[in-house]
């Protein structure tokens, strides 16, 4: 094997995380062997060299080959094994051969998203049942049989996920990782992975070797921005994505958004494989703030992205923190082409932690309704325009809006169990580089807007709210559906909800509003231009109680429709 792709087993890390630990078993028989053990472990670090080509010519050294049959002989004695332990037959000619075949697959995998070929996911996929081959053969110290797939899922995710999206025809699978307990991990991996090239760096993770190659800003980080959202079906494969169309799915198709992990998403196995470096985010420039987070414009490998942090008070706060992590990992699973896209997650302590997702160059709605107000005698976002006409301003209208917006909806109430957005309005509706509407801010907004906050605040959220919230009721996904309807009124008017019609003007405040919607004494209005059966289902919507609100697939068939055949 060529020394510039031979798996080198160094055999000096191996020797140091072997004596780490010690078995702590009492007979007289097994400390006696122990201490033997640990003698020729010393012995064999003394007398072999620090690098090798191969584990054949570390087997060579009579020490280090004595070592091996001194932890095998533990085990057939029937004493306790660490599992820093070497492996018990690491030195077999079976073990040895389905190690050089391990290595091989493993080289080629790791270089899955660097290549862009299918050959190397291909390999990717023969790499666990080899690795299975060599743990058996070798009798490599494990807590499971299959313990180490979470680990290669910690390794090689950024290599599995692009190999999924990228070859979705292939036929590729990969097994299912579980998240192991701290006390559980596979150790012997660790010391396996990543001696994979000349030239790899050893990382210490909490007493186990572990070696890499060093990471590059290259295609192997930048892969992980291009595949849009990742769904749950890397981290549960007997599970699949929600429908194309949003419609509900059965608990046997749809992935949990609730599934055990870890309450900190920095030790979140699924969340850790969407972490991108904070030396890979560069330009970054401030596009908003408010009292509780700031967003950037930023770049990764070339691509603008947008970011958002807590703002370093709330950072500090350990349920403001929480929260927002909770609202990160439910961004990390939606997909949806209506849902702002998830691109990933950036830390280095958790003060500056930041999510990233898709930039959206046109900006948001409500941005769009202000300019377009401005141009009086020649408005361009219009429910609907003439098959003639082509705008030079707005490549969209109002009802294409709308119907994005309700996709997005009804993806999102047909989850199991269903996800309420609660903060359906114009300002979280933003336009991509073609004008798609898509919905954003499942996170800080979305945590903060309680009503207490919402009615304090100069211009709250509270004119989208549902009675039913307001009075502090249970509310349902038909809560949306009022938000809805207050958003059709504010793209027709082109006004906040309430901010008409004198209301400003007689001194109402939020809380006023607030007061008058949950008694069913108002409802934001609409204009004459409205088209009537727009009107009529945004009436709807902002019905009082929630059962004749529509749902979100019924506004849909009325968009569909509209948009086909205008009134």
């Amino acid at each position: 094997m060529p020394p510039t792709t031979s798996f080198v087993l160094g055999a000096s890390f191996l020797l140091k995380m072997a004596t780490t630990v010690a078995v702590a078993d009492d007979a007289p028989h097994c400390v006696a062997l122990n201490q033997t053990y640990q003698t020729k472990l010393a012995t064999c670090r003394n007398e072999s060299p620090t690098n090798y080509l191969s584990g054949r010519t570390w087997c060579a050294v009579p020490s280090c080959a004595d070592a091996i049959k001194a932890a095998a002989h533990r085990k057939a004695e029937g004493c306790d094994i660490e599992l820093t332990s070497l492996p018990l037959s690491y030195c077999t000619d079976q073990c040895l051969k389905d190690l050089e075949g391990y290595q091989r697959l493993y080289g080629s995998c790791s270089e899955a998203n660097t290549t862009f070929l299918v050959e190397n996911c291909v390999m990717c996929q023969r790499m666990f049942p080899q690795y299975a081959s060599f743990q058996e053969s070798c009798r490599v110290v494990a807590t499971s049989n299959d313990s180490y797939v979470a680990n290669f899922y910690n390794v090689l995710g950024t290599q599995f996920d692009y190999c999924l999206r990228q070859f979705p025809t292939a036929g590729l699978t990969f097994p299912s990782p579980r998240i192991p307990d701290q006390s559980s991990s596979n150790i012997p991996v660790g010391w396996i992975v990543g001696v994979i090239v000349v030239g790899a760096v050893v990382v210490a993770v909490s007493g186990t070797f572990i070696y890499r190659r060093k990471r590059r800003g290259s295609p192997a980080s930048c892969q992980r921005d291009t595949l849009t959202v990742t769904t749950l079906s890397r981290c549960q494969p007997s599970h699949s994505p929600a429908n194309d169309d949003g419609r509900r799915t059965t608990a046997a198709t749809q992935p949990s958004f609730h599934a055990a992990a870890h309450p900190d998403i920095r030790f979140d196995p699924y969340m850790i494989r969407h972490r991108i470096p904070q030396q890979d985010i560069v330009h970054a420039a401030l596009i908003a703030s408010g009292g509780f987070g700031v967003v950037y414009r930023a770049a990764v490998f070339g691509r603008d992205v947008a970011m958002k942090q807590l703002v370093p008070s709330k950072a500090k706060d350990a349920k403001a923190a929480a929260d927002f992590m909770r609202e990160i990992r439910l961004c990390a699973r939606l997909d949806h082409p209506n849902i702002v896209r998830f691109v990933g997650v950036s830390w280095s302590t958790l003060v500056d932690m930041a999510v990233l997702t898709e930039y959206m160059p046109h900006g948001d709605v409500r941005q769009l309704l202000e300019t377009d107000r401005q141009h009086v005698a020649a408005r361009q976002f219009q429910w609907v325009w003439p098959a003639a006409v082509c705008p030079s301003r707005v490549h969209t209208t109002k009802a294409k809006v709308a119907r994005d917006v309700a996709m997005a909806l009804r993806y999102l109430h047909g989850l199991d169990p269903p996800i309420i957005h609660r903060d359906v309005k114009a300002k979280n509706v933003l336009l991509s580089s073609t004008y798609e509407a898509k919905l954003s801010d499942f996170g800080i907004s979305r945590i903060i807007t309680t009503v207490d906050e919402t009615m304090t605040s100069n211009v709250g959220t509270v004119a989208w709210i549902a009675p039913e919230i307001l009075c502090g009721a249970r509310y349902s996904t038909k809560a949306d559906m009022y938000s809805f309807g207050a958003l059709l009124s504010e793209m027709d008017t082109m006004e906040t909800p309430y901010s008409t019609s004198g209301h400003s003007g007689d001194g109402f405040s939020n809380a006023r509003i607030a007061l008058l919607v949950s008694q069913g004494q108002l409802q934001p209005a609409f204009t004459n231009a409205m088209p009537r059966p727009l009107l009529e289902m945004a009436q709807q919507c902002l019905s009082f109680r929630d059962e004749a609100r529509p749902s979100a697939d019924d506004v849909i068939q009325v968009l569909e429709s509209y948009l086909q055949h205008p009134a």
